[in-house]
């Protein structure tokens, strides 16, 4: 019997039938040249047993319906049938046939009886290729422990096949707070930890609150000033997953000559993006539109390795001009980084937990939807691999992260990097949001503007 740590059972203690906790992966893949006519079915047999190589496919709750003293226990009954599914989609097989399929199984919580994860095997896309979506609790593993375990599935060698002699290592889960979610799980242990900080935070909090007071409008945002929007309301079961992917090097070519990162290249033209879409709904609040997003930090003085925290920076969808939205976005995060960069690795790791604080307690009231929203959508980018990879011979073409929405937060964009391209992957309820399959669409669109209007 293994105990779970106070984060994971609170992720299962948040979880409800409208919002799910598990993450997820969308894999379109090309079959090798040579695929046998079963090459498909000889796939989904091998995914039967990919129990054997994630240890963690093999436990499950001791009980279920209690979690006051949450465990894992050994599977004993573990049915393949049960986590791994083989179906193809209604010729001719559109991309909009496969999103519809991936939704209905994004949308429905995993059976807390069995071990926490699915795979579904899907084909009929025609040309040759097929899809994968692989989905496991964020109580088994975080998103960035759930992409890492994707692509140790494969090789960057087209005639590698999976090897079930040896079990993959688990990957350390939480490290660094790559999402909210992550201090979601447990409030406590991240404010006891914040102790020996207070002094840099308050000094922090105490210039955002100055730039605030000041009407500083280029400046990182305080958590619950982002503007009420129809992104920020109550959530139902329902979900959309919106993909799109752009150019590796065209975000890299905008991002070196304005002077930014490709992070900032991506908060900008998602605010174009958002600023489109909200703007034909007739709902673009007067300021602009606030993202929380996870950074990576140089080490300060003789600190080693990296440091990771969080930025919460304007979208900038009150700016209608391209290139401007793009500088401002550059301005904020670079005034961002280096203040956060001066700040202790536990300060500058950990704020966002003490500062969100009020936020986990909202959401586990449910009560997140009566206060201005902390952020109006979360913005991840996580790295991918540069080379091609390929498993049991199909090449890896594009990898989609699809990631968690909670009440109150109802838009979570996730990019991962893969060979010459960012994959995007925007998930988020459609119920009160008309249209909202279009923000891929104003996305590439919000793309080509800043770039026509970098080249000018």
């Amino acid at each position: 019997m293994e105990k779970l740590s106070s984060q994971d059972a609170g992720f299962l203690r948040i979880e409800s039938a409208h919002c799910p906790f598990h993450v997820a992966g969308l894999m379109i893949l090309k079959s090798p040249a040579n695929a046998s006519r079963d090459y498909l079915r000889q796939l989904a047999r091998k995914c039967d047993r990919l129990n054997e190589l994630w240890p963690l496919f093999n436990k499950k709750l001791l009980n279920p319906e209690n979690l006051a003293d949450a465990a894992w226990v050994p599977a004993d009954d573990y049915h393949p049938e049960r986590h791994v599914f083989h179906y193809s989609l209604p010729q001719p097989g559109r991309m909009d046939d496969l999103l519809a399929l991936v939704t209905r199984a994004h949308e429905r919580p995993l059976d807390r009886s069995r071990p926490l994860w699915e795979v579904h095997v899907i084909e009929g896309l025609g040309r040759g290729k097929f899809a994968l979506y692989c989905k496991v609790h964020h109580s088994l593993v975080d998103g960035v422990g759930a992409m890492k375990m994707i692509q140790a599935l494969f090789s960057t060698s087209p005639g590698r096949k999976l090897n079930f002699d040896t079990a993959h290592p688990e990957f350390e889960k939480h490290a660094g707070h790559h999402s909210l979610f992550a201090n979601l799980g447990d409030m406590t242990s991240g404010l006891l930890k914040q102790y020996k900080a207070l002094p840099e935070l308050s000094r922090l909090l105490a210039h955002m609150g100055s730039d605030a007071l000041r009407g500083k409008k280029d400046a990182m945002r305080l958590p619950f000033t982002a503007p009420r929007t129809i992104l920020n309301t109550q959530l139902d079961s329902r979900r959309a997953i919106i993909i799109c992917d752009l150019p590796l090097a065209g975000v890299k070519k905008i991002a070196r000559g304005a002077g930014g990162s490709i992070n900032d290249v991506l908060v900008a033209a998602c605010g174009g993006a958002l600023r489109r879409y909200l703007v034909e709904q007739d709902a673009l609040p007067k300021t602009s539109l606030v993202a929380g997003m996870p950074v990576s930090l140089k080490s300060a003085g003789d600190e080693a390795g990296n440091k990771l925290s969080y930025i919460m920076s304007p979208f900038f969808t009150d700016e209608g001009n391209d290139l401007r939205r793009l500088q401002r976005v550059i301005k904020v995060t670079r005034a961002a980084k280096a203040e956060l960069g001066q700040m202790s690795t536990t300060a500058a790791q950990d704020y966002y937990a003490l500062i969100m604080a009020p936020t986990i307690l909202l959401t586990v009231t449910g009560n997140a939807t009566r206060v201005r929203p902390a952020t109006n959508a979360i913005l991840s980018n996580v790295p991918g691999s540069r080379e091609k990879l390929y498993l049991e011979g199909a090449e890896l073409e594009y990898l989609y992260p699809l990631s968690i929405v909670t009440d109150g937060m109802g838009l979570n964009i996730t990019v991962v990097s893969h060979t010459n391209k960012l994959c995007i992957a925007m998930i988020t309820c459609p119920t009160e949001l008309p249209g909202i399959e279009a923000l891929g669409k104003f996305l590439k669109e919000s793309f080509r503007d800043l770039q026509a209007a970098a080249a000018a």
